[in-house]
């Protein structure tokens, strides 16, 4: 064997090396964005479904609770829970796990975002058109 020979299976050896470390490498910033991607996936299902059912709370229930003058503390506390059964119902099972697994208990960080969401709308600027 001559080192030419010698020097080529070195440099394979090291190229191999260094390939598979690089596509380790590649394989797990794929993974990361693809979890990234999920995770915004399901928070933004999560958050479109609370702002929906919070407007149709608000149009089925409150609404007209405030109209008759009968929107009190015990109406507003049976508005949230209608709203949180129903996002509950509506969210899969899959962005109900994710929340869970990375937020702790799913009930009380919908009962948040639910709040979250009456607040911004409460505080929502209306556009006005000329």
């Amino acid at each position: 064997m001559n080192w030419t020979e010698i020097l080529f299976s070195v440099v394979g050896v090291i190229l191999t090396a260094l390939a598979s470390w690089a596509v380790a490498k590649l394989t797990a910033l794929i993974d990361s964005k693809v979890k990234d991607g999920k995770a915004k996936g399901f928070l933004n299902t999560a958050l479109s479904v609370i702002t929906d059912v919070v407007k149709q709370t608000y149009q089925t229930y409150v609404e007209n609770l405030k109209a008759e003058g009968k929107f009190d503390a015990s109406a507003q506390k049976v508005a949230l829970e209608k709203a949180v059964n129903t996002i509950k119902g509506l969210l899969s099972e899959k962005v109900q796990s994710y929340i869970s697994e990375n937020y702790g208990d799913t009930e009380k960080w919908i009962t948040t975002q639910v709040e979250s969401a009456i607040y911004s709308l409460k505080n929502a600027t209306p556009t006005t058109t000329e």
